[in-house]
Order: C-alpha cells, then sequence, then structure tokens
C-alpha cells in the first residue's frame, strides 16, 4: 500500500504541475500554439470545441480532486503514527523543519489581512505573480505596439491603451475567479490534503474575493471608457447584448452584481446585519453566470472546474442540512454557556478541532453558526455536543427560545423537543497536528476554551486505548472575565473518561486568570460555587429529550472518501455527457457557421464577424449551465441516493450500532465512584489585568528547554495579536524551545 499510496502522490504532483504549466503559457506565443494544437488533436462532433478546452482547463481539476480522495482514504485505512521531529531520520529533520515554519512561524502580527505566517506570504506571491503575469505578458508588448502604430482620425493613442488594459485584466481575471471556489468548499479535497482548517482557509477566499472584485472593476471601467471613446462618446456599446460574441450588458450586470456582494461583505457589514450579508453573498451565482454570458462558452472551461467543484460541495451540504436534527438534551452551565447535546450516526468520526454549523429557523431562517465540538467521537458514545455563550443576538435568541420552552414555563407542559435545529458538519482538519507535539500551549479567550475540551477528551480517550508518541504535557492558559466563566471546566472530569490519568504519564496544568467581576450581581451566586471540588452535572438542565422519541442523527456523505469520489465523478461524466448530447441535439443542427475559430469568446466567428448562421452566443452558455445543474443534480444526486439507501440498510441490520474498536468504552456506575472531579479542582485561579503572554512563555519554556512546542490560540484578536507576537519574538531569539503557533477562529 506504501507502492500505491506514493504512486497517487506523483500523480498529485504531475496534475498539479500541467495545470500549473498551463496557466503560465496561456498568454504566451507557446500557449497559443499548444492551444491551437489542442483542438485540433481533440475536437470532436460530440463535443466540438467544448472537448478541448475541458480536456485542458476542468479535467485536471476534477482528477486532481477524486485522486486526493483515493489518497486520503489510503492513509485513513492504513494511518502512519504523527511523528515528532525528533523522530524522523537526520536528512528528513531539515525539511520538517522548513515546512513547519513556513505554517506556524508568524512573521507579520497585525496587519489588514491580520496575523501572516511564512505560507500565507509564499501563497499571496505566488498569486500575485500569477496575476501580474497573466497581466503584463501580453499587455505590454500590446502598448509598445500602440506606441508604434499609426492612428486613424480621432483616435488617440492613450484610448486604445486603455482598451487593451481592459482586455488583458478581463483575461488575467480568470485566475483569481478559478482559485476563488477553492477555499470556500467546506469539506474540500484540496483543504484536507493539505490538512488546513476550513476557519483558516476562508482568509484565502476573502483575500481572493477582493483581488477579484478589484480587477473586475478595473476591467469594466478601462473597457467602458475605451468603448466610450472610440464609439464616438456614446455609451450605446456599453450596454449591447449581441447575439454572438463578447456582451458588454452581461459584464456590466456581472460588475454591478459583485459590487452588491463585494460591499455587503465587509466586516461592518457582515457583524452586524447578518442576513443581509447571507443573502447577498448568493449574487455568486449571478457574478458567474453573466461573466459566462459575458466572454462565452469556452472561455468559461477556464474556471468551470473549480465553480462545479464548489457547487458539488453545496449540493452535499443542502443534502445534508435539509432533514432536522433531533436535540437529546440542553444544559446552562452555571457560567450561563448553552451546552446542546444531538445524536450522531456512529459511524460519523470527526477531529477534535472539528466544528458543526448549526441553523435554528425559529430564531433565524438564513443564519448559519460554526460552533467547536466538545465532545470526542474516541468516546463510546453515539451523539455529540457543542457549547454556545450567549454573546450576540443569535446566541441570546437561541437561549430565549430554550428557557420558554422549559416544562414550567409551556403550558402544554412540556415539549421533548422544543426546537427543530439543522446541522451541516462536521468539518475539521484532515489529521490531528496537535499530536505530532510532546507538550501542547494552549491559550483561551472567554468561550475560546471549548475547543480545548475537546482535545483534552481525546487526550483522556488516547491514553484510555494505550496509544503511544502522543502528547504527555498541556498548559492551558484561560483569560475570562467573571469567576463563573469558569464553570466550562466542570464538563470535562478526566478520572471519568481515564480512570488512571492520576497515575499517567498525561501531566494537564490549567491557569485561569479573572480579569474582572460583573458588578451586576447577576453571577455571584454561581460564581460562590466555584470552588475547588465542585463536582460535574451541577449544572442546569433546561430539557432531555425522551426515550422512545425518534432519533434523527446527523450524518455527512462527506465523511466518506469514497461516496465523495463517486459523486464528483459521476457529475462530471454527467456534465459531459449531457453537454454533448445537447451540442448533438441542439446546437449542431442550428449552427451554419463555417468560419475557423478565432478566439474563445462565444461561437465561431471570424473577424469580419459570423458567418452563416452562428449559434447565439448566450444559448450556447446557457446549455451549459443546463448540463452543469443536471450533471450535479442527477448523475451526483444518484450516488448520493446511493449512499442513503445504503445507510438505511445498514440501520435495519443494527450494523451501526456495533462500537468501533477504537471507541472508548464509558465506565459503568462503580467506575464512577469518587471520579466526579472535574477540570476545575485542578486550576489555579488569579484575579486581575489579562497576564503577560510573553512572561508566561518565557516560564514555559524553561520547563521544556529544546523541545517543539504546539501553541494554539482561540479567541479575541487582540489576544491572537498577542501570542503570535510573543511566539515570534522567542523564534525569532534563536531559542532552543521553538514555539510553533496555531490559530482558532470562528470569525467566518
Amino acid at each position: 500500500m506504501a507502492f500505491v499510496a506514493k504512486t497517487a502522490v506523483l500523480l498529485l504532483w504531475g496534475l498539479l504541475l500541467f495545470w500549473t504549466i498551463e496557466w503560465l503559457i496561456f498568454p504566451t506565443e507557446a500557449g497559443m500554439e499548444y492551444k491551437a494544437g489542442a483542438i485540433k488533436d481533440t475536437r470532436s462532433d460530440f463535443l466540438d470545441l467544448s472537448g478541448p478546452y475541458y480536456l485542458m482547463y476542468t479535467l485536471p481539476v476534477f482528477l486532481f480532486a477524486i485522486l486526493t480522495l483515493v489518497y486520503l482514504e489510503l492513509l485513513r485505512k492504513y494511518p502512519e503514527r504523527e511523528q515528532r521531529t525528533s523522530e524522523l531520520p537526520k536528512w528528513s529533520r531539515f525539511w520538517v523543519k522548513i515546512s513547519n515554519a513556513m505554517w506556524t512561524q508568524p512573521i507579520l502580527v497585525g496587519t489588514p489581512m491580520g496575523i501572516l505566517t511564512g505560507a500565507d506570504l509564499a501563497l499571496i506571491t505566488i498569486v500575485g505573480f500569477g496575476f501580474l503575469w497573466l497581466f503584463c505578458n501580453q499587455l505590454l508588448p500590446a502598448l509598445d505596439l500602440v506606441d508604434h502604430t499609426q492612428m486613424r482620425p480621432g483616435r488617440e493613442r492613450w484610448m486604445i491603451k486603455v482598451g487593451r488594459v481592459g482586455t488583458w485584466t478581463g483575461r488575467a481575471w480568470y485566475l483569481p475567479m478559478a482559485l476563488l471556489f477553492f477555499p470556500i468548499s467546506r469539506a474540500s479535497p484540496i483543504l484536507r490534503l493539505l490538512n488546513m482548517p476550513f476557519e483558516h482557509a476562508v482568509r484565502y477566499h476573502r483575500w481572493l474575493g477582493h483581488l477579484s472584485l478589484w480587477v473586475l472593476l478595473t476591467h469594466s471601467i478601462t473597457f467602458s471608457l475605451h468603448i466610450y471613446y472610440t464609439g464616438g462618446q456614446v455609451a450605446d456599446g456599453i450596454f449591447k447584448w449581441p447575439r454572438f460574441g463578447v456582451s458588454n450588458l452581461a459584464g456590466v450586470i456581472a460588475m454591478i452584481a459583485g459590487i452588491v456582494l463585494w460591499v455587503t461583505s465587509l466586516e461592518v457589514v457582515r457583524k452586524r446585519f447578518f442576513d443581509v450579508f447571507y443573502v447577498t453573498h448568493h449574487m455568486y451565482l449571478l457574478v458567474f453566470a453573466f461573466a459566462a454570458w459575458h466572454v462565452g462558452e469556452f472561455a468559461s472551461y477556464y474556471f468551470l472546474g473549480c465553480v462545479m467543484l464548489y457547487f458539488i460541495d453545496r449540493f452535499l451540504r443542502m443534502v445534508q442540512s435539509r432533514d432536522a436534527v433531533s436535540v437529546l438534551s440542553a444544559q446552562v452551565l452555571p457560567s450561563g454557556v448553552v451546552r446542546l447535546r444531538f445524536p450522531k450516526s456512529p459511524s460519523l468520526s470527526y477531529k477534535a478541532l472539528g466544528m458543526i454549523y448549526i441553523n435554528v429557523p425559529s430564531v433565524s431562517r438564513f443564519e448559519w453558526h460554526p460552533f467547536s465540538t466538545t465532545s470526542s467521537s474516541l468516546e463510546n458514545s453515539n451523539d455529540m455536543s457543542i457549547c454556545i455563550k450567549p454573546l450576540g443576538g443569535w446566541t441570546r435568541s437561541l437561549l430565549d427560545s430554550l428557557t420558554e420552552s422549559e416544562p414550567s414555563k409551556n403550558k402544554s407542559g412540556g415539549c421533548p423537543l422544543p426546537l427543530k435545529l439543522f446541522a451541516e458538519g462536521p468539518y475539521g482538519p484532515e489529521r490531528d497536528y496537535f499530536l505530532r507535539y510532546k507538550t501542547l500551549v494552549l491559550v483561551a479567550g472567554g468561550v475560546g476554551v471549548t475547543p480545548y475540551m475537546a482535545i483534552i477528551r481525546d487526550l483522556l480517550c488516547r491514553y484510555r486505548l494505550g496509544q503511544e508518541g502522543i502528547p504527555q504535557n498541556v498548559e492551558l492558559i484561560w483569560c475570562v472575565p467573571r469567576r463563573a466563566d469558569l464553570a466550562t471546566l466542570m464538563d470535562v472530569s478526566p478520572a471519568q473518561i481515564f480512570p488512571d490519568f492520576a497515575s499517567s504519564k498525561l501531566n494537564i496544568v490549567i491557569r485561569a486568570f479573572v480579569t474582572r467581576e460583573g458588578g451586576d450581581g447577576k453571577d455571584e451566586g454561581k460564581a460562590a460555587g466555584l470552588a475547588v471540588g465542585v463536582p460535574v452535572g451541577s449544572e442546569e438542565v433546561l430539557f432531555t429529550a425522551a426515550d422512545q422519541q425518534p432519533r434523527r442523527e446527523v450524518a455527512h456523505i462527506g465523511q466518506s472518501n469514497v461516496w465523495v469520489a463517486a459523486v464528483i465523478a459521476a457529475a462530471t461524466t454527467g456534465f459531459i455527457l449531457v453537454h454533448g448530447v445537447l451540442h448533438s441535439a441542439v446546437v449542431r443542427p442550428n449552427n451554419h457557421s463555417a468560419a475557423p475559430f478565432f478566439h474563445e469568446h462565444g461561437s465561431s466567428h471570424g473577424p469580419a464577424g459570423p458567418q452563416g448562421k452562428a449559434f447565439p452566443t448566450a444559448a450556447a452558455v446557457t446549455l451549459l449551465f443546463v448540463s452543469m445543474l443536471l450533471g450535479v443534480v442527477v448523475f451526483g444526486g444518484a450516488v448520493v441516493l446511493m449512499w442513503m439507501w445504503s445507510r438505511r440498510s445498514l440501520s435495519k441490520t443494527d450494523a451501526a450500532l456495533v462500537a468501533s474498536p477504537e471507541q472508548v468504552a464509558r465506565p459503568g456506575a462503580d467506575d464512577l465512584e469518587g471520579n466526579q472531579t472535574s477540570l476545575l479542582a485542578q486550576a489555579s485561579i488569579a484575579e486581575g489585568p489579562r497576564p503577560n503572554i510573553a512572561d508566561l512563555f518565557e516560564g514555559i519554556s524553561g520547563k521544556y528547554p529544546g523541545e517543539d512546542l504546539g501553541v494554539m490560540v482561540s479567541g479575541p484578536e487582540s489576544l491572537q495579536d498577542s501570542v503570535a507576537e510573543a511566539c515570534r519574538n522567542r523564534n525569532f531569539k534563536y531559542c532552543n524551545t521553538r514555539f510553533q503557533f496555531y490559530s482558532i477562529s470562528f470569525d467566518l
């Protein structure tokens, strides 16, 4: 199997290299010759020009995604233990350290783009170089040609130059448009291959979105000026939609939709008016559709593969979220945090740093909010839990909905399922990167501690399973405004999960800092009860679902690499088959143009315009949309139906109810006797201002000399900046203890 995995890796590198070279030669003479040769060799009556463009620019994307899923499935079936750097051979340590430093070493802190690592700067440089290459490679010679060309009367050189700028900004826009949809696919195979959490990849989507909109705006303004001045200072040409070739009006509509989408995506709008952001963000469909109508059928293939992969991901998410999920219980911890527990499919596994999106229509029909899981899939349990801190309008409304459904407040006597809840996910990193470190430093602010509860649960389960080579030291630094907030620690009892915890190698150190106490007196009673040794289970139970209630579980086809690969393969096969049939049945009988192919904008036409009765460009692009829709929904949907049928069959035979051998059985009642002390009992609590992170790291560095420490921070932006700056300063001093930085953020 090692040979098969290495072969898959080589094929992945080959596909990536092929796709990259295609983009590099796109604006060159060699690229034009390559394109002409490919069209000559692969053009057929079934697909005409769609075939060559599909093979050159779309098929490699689908093959890369499918092959990635095959590779990930091999790693899942034949896992290799995550090795620490010190355990690797000498020849590979250098490269691993370089790779880790690229992803985990903060370089710039407090920038408008946030915290930037070496990998962030490298990706920005690569995309920036690619865009400038596409933009300048043909533009500079074209501008030089204008300088040496005699102008006709009434034409000025700057008019023509502005037009050339408009042309090549439009061509260069293909690259950010293609990359824009990679990081926003929540279950993207590419993100999983890179082991990149979705919340981190969203930043790349935002950056690419800004770039795409600025390029689109520049293209629109420059080309509109060119049309206005060269057309006799009239704007008629800007609003024309001809039957053949480029439609300027479609481009104008795409630009307007893009500007509206961009403005409503700004942080000031997104945070205050989330429903507005959510609804208007679906205007990406208008941007894509009218951009395709603008550039024509064949040019759409430059970014069609990436867009279609996103549509497949969106379709799978829609399938999962169409049915409500049962809420088994809701509890309010003394800190005011709400803990929800709902059932999951026994075959569903998730990582300790996984997150799940939930939607409560009674609170907001459109808002989906991500929450980190506080349970571990290694526990012998068919349910999962999340914790929600009522801070914003949505979370407070959720708490109100739950409390109003209490039996004591409900005239009907209370309902075991008081609210309808939909779920998507869980999503998370492909591999638990925190397992590669011997020592973890977890820094949290407020409710940001919840993902660390899942990490601690996961480690306790792994120790109970007898796993080796996993973290031995956990240093948790937690800043909270009130003492009552510390009650979240009561949710985990180490001895309950791992009875031999006291005599094990696992060392958990918790330092909590209470920065201020509320003066309204609301939390005083809860705060007074937070003494060392408070037993688990002192939370307020809002409701618990009756045992006889039907369990509607969280299940996700995205958890199966094989099924998702089958969906992608079926969707792309269906797309090309449907498009070929439509071309043979609709386009060819109505296309009487014998003109040679001139460029990729629209139907075949020569410099003097269409010869004969060519098939309208807008109609050809519309057939492309129909092929995409049928490919994803019908062909891909057929595979999804097969998955749903197989899942129902498994449930009927009760095979899914068998616990996984990797799961930890929960101790019985006798085992829990005297083992109910929570993590709160191990915490040292100090009151005062927020601690100096650099000073704390100085002490930790002395405790673990010469180690690579995994530092994770979850909390407000100011805390993340402080931790990143402390890591950067210490690492740049060439200390023998390296602080490798990871950020956990749910600001999506």
